[in-house]
């Protein structure tokens, strides 16, 4: 079975370094997955995405040997499912905010004796370039659960959740933890410097990697700098109005 690039990184405490993908799009991810990056992430919880368009862009990412992990669009076992046998390396569970989801989202996520996931799915085992029994051997040790921290709720209750047995880290969504404290919806804002501190802490506490949505690639070095792990440095989305926006300002006074 082919080794998961993100897990190992992180097992090994090194930075691993991502894209976030907005667009739904295969064809870009198709592209984009030859860019470098350590892992790309499909965006299907605030990306204009369905189960057919996700699993498409795994598989490019896949095929194009790239590690692609899904954000869900809910904690569900119906998304865990769909996210993990479309072949994806990491699922990211959004709006994690207490320990009894962040277990569910372990339960939805490994094979028994672990979790509850159900077997059957004749494409997962295509991301990591083995078959159906291959896969059902070696999926829970190599494929990642990550609880995504993002609000009031959660950052109270981050250390319960950071003890949840079978959670591979956390990951902490900027925005919206400042909207539910309260503070302006910045992805760097400097207000957020003590609730990270606590996440970064707890996290450690049961050595767990973190990671944080950057808005680009100095905010990801800043990051990784002050102890989160894995990070990405663009988006799709962002990195295309850049570039057309500058384009069109050199012909347009």
């Amino acid at each position: 079975m082919r080794d998961n690039k993100l897990s190992e990184l992180l097992t090994a405490g090194r930075p691993a370094y991502g894209v976030w993908l907005s667009i739904p799009s295969p064809a870009t991810a198709r592209q984009l997955a030859r860019a470098g990056a350590d892992f790309l992430v499909v965006d299907a919880e605030h990306g204009p995405m369905g189960a057919e368009t996700m699993s498409a862009m795994v598989a490019a990412i896949a095929d194009a040997g790239g590690c692609a992990v899904v954000r869900i669009a809910e904690n569900t076992t119906e998304n865990v499912k769909r996210a993990l046998d479309a072949g994806a390396s990491a699922v990211i569970g959004p709006m994690i905010d207490t320990a009894d989801e962040a277990a569910a989202l372990v339960a939805a996520a490994k094979f028994p004796p672990v979790g509850r996931r159900s077997l059957g799915s004749a494409w997962a085992g295509l991301a990591f370039d083995t078959t159906l029994p291959g896969y059902f051997t070696e999926a829970n040790a190599k494929t990642l659960v990550i609880a995504q921290i993002e609000s009031a709720a959660a950052l109270s209750n981050v250390e319960q959740i950071a003890a949840v047995p079978g959670l591979d880290g956390l990951f902490v969504g900027p925005v919206d933890l400042s909207v539910s404290l309260g503070l302006p919806p910045a992805p760097e804002n400097p207000e957020l410097a003590g609730p990270l501190v606590t996440i970064r802490q707890a996290a450690a506490r049961h050595s767990l990697p973190v990671g944080i949505y950057c808005s680009d690639s100095r905010a990801a070095v800043d990051r990784v700098q002050s102890g989160f792990q894995f990070v990405n440095v663009a988006g799709d989305l962002a990195a295309l109005l850049r570039e057309v926006r500058w384009q069109v300002g050199q012909v347009r006074p």
